[in-house]
């Protein structure tokens, strides 16, 4: 019996030892692929056979050589046939910053240990087209560009799984200036027969100090629904996903030292006046408004430089403060500047105004040119009655022979000839406003006869469905223009039209077209100042298109007051 014992507790001592690795803490470690491409999120999994809290495993103690881009944890149990089992998943996003051979090391977790995994880490050149499922590309119009130049920096996101939810971002960079331009851009493209959605953002980039400098890669970040090959599953499953495009190297060159005034570098520069009233004859007293408009493509606002603007002594001149905007048209930055300036003339007589001109640098020929106003000559008449306005010298008459010298030692001649001279005014004002009053009343009989008669003769009203008759001259040159193709001229009778038609200036077309409700008006005046100020040089072929719709506009609210908020309010 004792023998049987022994033998029994011989048995079941060897049972426990053979049985003791089946119930051992297991661990496992895996990526869901390899090779990996740079700058791509792939993923580790860790899992572990046993409940264990989250902070069981930390990733950062680990992974040394990869970008961690998060970590989740997933607990489950089953059961199955009475027998209970459990299991921990740590997933990790990681991302290799360059490629090469790495190894992500042996990771233990309780008292379990992975094997370690070899990474290959290829180049995005290296990667099979088949192969990528999201990849970004960007590109420069000119590797190399004068300081304070603008380039156009274009970045296409590729994506063919059913993306979730991402972003796509450009880091800051030294001594370089970083903005959007416009709105982003989404199409579709087949490439090697796979559909790819396609997400196009512009970026102006200026570099602020010559030398070479680095525009480092845009980084995107986000999750994709991946759907997987069995076709089981109709959700399919998020995954993480992040791709960089490559570094680009540009020169920037320095101002060149023989450039005058404030520097400007541009690929078109323009500038022109406006004039309240629109005359060349003004009245000693009368105010007049003067506009400059400079526009540059390729710039921002506050590169455009100040006017030092020259003006005779006879006129007074009260400059406003420059009013500017930006905008953008394909993919380019259109900046505007608007300088305001209220004349009073003092003098009669004829006036030059020197001509304007601001230098700037043609950053596709490489050479200085100037936007020029020429010299502009304007006649100041007196007003009706010889009046002068307050503070205005008044020239006396006096003979050249000095026969004057004597009598001016008397102290009563000078009163009473100041006496008279005060009275001769008055007589001169009564008789002025005596005038006045006169053709006022005239005029105003006359005014009531004609409507008596208009009543009497029954004269219809005008149809309100005609054009206006100060909208006839300014409408029927926009059309001559747009007949001839001119974007120069259809500009300037736009302008003119606009004015005629809502009594209000517009400060450009990007001011015009937002006063304007149509729709694909506005769109036809886009295309104009596309080809105005772009980069392209193919003619404007649209006038037929652009006429069509200013003739749709009269048909359908021939009297409709298209208001412009002033964009440059004067106080």
């Amino acid at each position: 019996m004792n023998k049987f014992t022994g033998c029994l507790a011989v048995f079941l001592f060897c049972l426990l030892i053979f049985s003791a690795p089946s119930y051992a803490q297991q661990a496992t470690a895996s990526i869901d692929r390899n090779p990996v491409v740079e700058y791509e999120a792939f993923v580790l999994t860790v899992t572990s056979d046993e409940s264990l809290p989250r902070n069981a495993f930390s990733a950062e103690r680990w992974i040394e050589d990869f970008e961690i881009r998060g970590t989740s944890v997933n607990s489950s149990s089953t059961m199955i046939n009475n027998q209970v089992s459990r299991s921990t998943e740590w997933r990790v996003s990681l991302v290799a910053p360059r490629s090469g051979e790495y190894e992500i090391p042996a990771i233990t977790i309780g008292t379990a240990q992975t094997a370690p995994i070899s990474v290959q880490v290829l180049a995005a050149s290296e990667q099979a087209p088949e192969e990528r499922n999201y990849f970004i590309e960007a590109s420069l119009d000119n590797d190399s560009a004068y300081v304070q130049q603008q380039l156009t920096y274009t970045v296409k996101l590729y994506v063919a799984d059913q993306l979730e939810n991402g972003s796509l971002g450009l880091p800051t960079i030294e001594n370089v200036t970083v903005e959007q331009l416009g709105q982003d851009r989404q199409s579709q493209e087949i490439i090697d027969g796979r559909r790819f959605q396609v997400l196009t953002r512009n970026y102006g980039i200026t570099p602020r100090r010559s030398g070479s400098t680095t525009i480092p890669g845009v980084r995107f970040d986000g999750q994709v629904r991946r759907m997987p090959s069995s076709g089981f599953s109709a959700l399919g499953r998020i995954e993480p996903v992040s791709a960089r495009s490559a570094d680009i190297e540009i020169t920037v060159k320095p101002r060149p030292a023989s450039f005058p005034g404030t520097w400007l570098p541009s690929e078109r520069v323009s500038i022109e006046e406006q004039w309240e009233p629109d005359s060349s004859s003004f009245t000693i007293g009368e105010p007049i408004t003067r506009r400059l408009i400079v526009t540059a493509v390729g710039v921002r606002p506050e590169q455009l430089p100040d006017l030092n603007l020259e003006y005779p002594e006879e006129i007074r001149v009260y400059p406003d403060r420059g009013q500017t905007e930006a905008s953008v048209i394909r993919g380019k930055s259109i900046a505007r500047a608007v300088y305001t300036t209220a004349l009073v003339p003092a003098s009669a007589g004829e006036f030059t105004l020197p001509a304007v001109q601001v230098p700037w640098w043609n950053t596709r020929t490489n050479q200085i040119e100037y936007a020029k106003l020429p010299e502009r000559t304007v006649t100041v008449l007196s007003p009706p009655g010889g009046l002068a306005i307050p503070g205005t010298a008044q020239n006396s008459p006096a003979n050249d022979t000095g026969e004057l010298s004597s009598i001016n030692e008397s102290t009563e001649l000078p009163e009473l000839a100041e006496s008279e001279m005060l009275i001769e005014n008055q007589q001169k004002l009564l008789s002025y406003w005596q005038f006045a009053a006169v053709i006022f009343c005239v005029l105003w009989i006359l005014t009531i006869i004609l409507l008596i008669w208009l009543q009497q003769k029954g004269v219809k009203k005008p149809n309100p469905q005609g054009v206006p008759q100060k909208v006839r001259k300014p409408l029927h040159e926009l059309k001559q223009a747009c007949r001839a193709n001119n974007p120069a001229a259809t500009r300037t009778a736009l302008l003119a039209w606009y004015k005629a038609r809502t009594g209000q200036t517009a400060h450009g077309l990007f001011a015009l077209a937002k006063g304007l409700e149509s729709r694909k008006l506005q769109e036809e005046i886009q295309r104009l100042e596309a080809a105005l100020y772009g980069n392209n040089n193919q003619e404007w072929q649209s006038g037929k298109a652009l006429w069509a719709e200013v003739q749709r506009l009269h048909q359908v609210e021939p009297e409709a007051k298209h208001s412009l908020p002033s964009l440059y309010p004067t106080n």
